[in-house]
């Protein structure tokens, strides 16, 4: 069993709203490229932004030195890629086409030895480029750019007002959704992966309606899945980030499984 803790009763309020819910802003970030010298300079000024703006986004990036490895892992989980050009097997254009077949709203930034590839990043409306050796100011700059985007995409957020004021929830930090009766519970995942719980009235029906789009399924009638929070799918529980385990009912296997299977960019089913 999960130690929530749980707020107030609060009813949903369905309009836009960046994420000021007293957490910290994160990005999930794939960096593509076959020299570990361009992997580790654009982590590194990754950092280097957030420590210069209050410590705050907070980037969680990982590494990739080719296009095959960046598929074998989760590549629609990502908010920020960044991907070299020029590249042994799947070039990057290669790459950004295949990711906007699966991830229409992840920003894509270039990387190039040779700036006059950058007109090719307009065919997978890639938000810019950046020419190597990497310039911190230039780089910072595309941050801006990237982060003022990224909120702009987000703007459908959850907002939930309690009694106490208004909570903002990023979709990004909803772990999933649980109905007993009449009651929505929202379980979402905090610092030091606290997992806080608020409880409103509300349909399921609705909440699985509005969420469709933003990677969530149901996995049984009392419960709707973030899919970018999934951990592993094993002996027919799905198991998420923050310790929560949740069971997939027979009736929902095959339409959870497809919903799966499709945010990973691959066929099949799970087995339960």
């Amino acid at each position: 069993m999960n130690k929530n803790k749980e707020r107030a009763p609060c009813a949903i309020a369905r309009d836009g709203a960046i994420n000021i819910n007293g957490g910290k802003m994160k990005y999930r970030v794939a960096v593509v490229d076959d020299e570990r010298e361009t992997l580790d300079g654009i982590i590194r000024l990754l950092n280097n932004y957030t420590q210069s703006h209050g410590n705050e986004p907070i980037f969680e990036s990982d590494a990739y030195l080719s296009g095959d490895e960046f598929f074998a892992g989760n590549p629609n989980s990502y908010e920020i890629v960044f991907l070299d050009i020029n590249m042994p097997g799947i070039n990057g254009l290669s790459v950004a086409r295949k990711i906007r077949e699966q991830n229409k709203t992840a920003v894509i930034i270039f990387c190039t030895h040779y700036a006059q590839y950058a007109v090719n990043g307009y065919e997978v409306n890639a938000l810019g480029y950046l020419v190597k050796p990497l310039d911190e100011k230039l780089f910072n700059r595309n941050i801006d750019r990237v982060i003022k985007a990224l909120l702009s995409s987000q703007s459908r957020r959850i907002r939930i007002k309690t009694l106490h004021g208004v909570e903002i929830v990023p979709a990004s930090e909803l772990l999933y959704l649980e109905i007993q009766i009449h009651n929505l519970y929202y379980y979402v995942l905090g610092e030091n992966n606290e997992i806080i719980t608020y409880r409103t009235r509300g349909s399921m029906q609705e909440m699985e309606k509005q969420l469709s789009e933003l990677d969530f399924a149901r996995c049984s009638a009392c419960y709707l899945v973030n899919l970018r929070r999934i951990i592993s799918v094993v002996n027919g529980e799905v198991r998420l980030n923050g310790g929560a385990s949740l069971p997939i009912s027979r009736k929902y296997l095959r339409s959870f499984s497809d919903n799966f299977m499709k945010f990973l960019g691959c066929n099949g089913t799970i087995n339960v």
